[in-house]
């Protein structure tokens, strides 16, 4: 496993690196609604496969979303989004509507899904188009969680001897969750001195800290959905790693408080 792992980041961490830094704003939000579109797909087959339709309005209502923030960059997009694909949802759920409970609880796990990856994973576009350095925002922001991953990985298997939260990720560590803090806050501190330069020392260590630990929330997250829906990977587009919701799922939570930050303090 650790073998494809690196394998499949050798092939994947170039590309990325070149999309965020050097691709046109297009090119790269096509990437970014690319990977929504597969994560809605993901998530779809996960947690509403026998819904009725399930599939085309989580894909659907999701893409909806995404294409408005891509397209508008604004609240505004969010808002005519969420409008649309929750107006849709409720009205093909009326019209097919047979056991009450569950047409309500199918069009809740939609809704979920379309949220879930339609408005988060977006963020990253917003990110990268911030007048002042955006792509490299975007670089800080995977660096950091890329880094706690990394660290919270190697230093569980060193050190991993205390649970964090069994019930959700049996593996995971309070030790790997401390050494994956500190490689985020490590990386913050490089990428910041190196090509950032946006904030001081302290307060990067502490973005980075607020950042990689929102990863590892993130990631708890789609643990608990993957076991709430009795699944082991959400995809398996990336050998060794799953798809790409499993991918994206320490990313999206501190692509939205990056990006927040960035537009309201700096």
């Amino acid at each position: 496993m650790l073998r494809y792992r690196i394998l499949t980041a050798i092939v994947a961490i170039p590309l990325l690196i070149w999309f965020i830094l050097e691709a046109s704003a297009f090119w790269f939000a096509i990437l970014i609604l690319g990977a929504t579109f597969i994560a809605l797909r993901e998530f779809a087959e996960m947690a509403v496969e026998k819904v009725k339709y399930g599939s085309t309005l989580t894909v659907g209502g999701g893409m909806i979303i995404a294409l408005a923030m891509g397209t508008l960059q604004s609240g505004v997009g969010i808002s005519a989004g969420v409008v649309v694909a929750l107006c849709g949802t409720l009205i093909v759920t009326l019209a097919f509507a047979e056991e009450m409970q569950a047409s309500v609880d199918g069009a809740a796990r939609i809704m979920l899904g379309a949220l879930y990856a339609g408005i988060l994973l977006p963020h990253f576009i917003w990110l990268r188009a911030l007048p002042e350095h955006g792509p490299y925002w975007v670089f800080f922001t995977v660096a950091v969680v890329m880094a706690g991953d990394v660290g919270g990985y190697f230093g569980g298997r060193r050190f991993g001897r205390t649970l964090l939260w069994p019930s959700v990720s049996p593996k995971k560590t309070v030790e790997g969750a401390t050494a994956g803090l500190a490689a985020s806050i490590l990386c913050g501190l490089i990428v910041n001195a190196t090509l950032l330069g946006a904030m001081g020392a302290w307060e990067v260590m502490a973005v980075s800290a607020v950042a990689g630990g929102l990863g590892q929330l993130g990631d708890l997250l789609e643990s608990m959905l993957k076991r709430a829906f009795d699944a082991k990977d959400s995809g398996w587009i990336l050998p060794g790693h799953g798809g790409v919701l499993d991918r994206t799922d320490s990313l999206v939570l501190p692509a939205v408080y990056v990006y927040y930050y960035a537009v309201l303090t700096l």
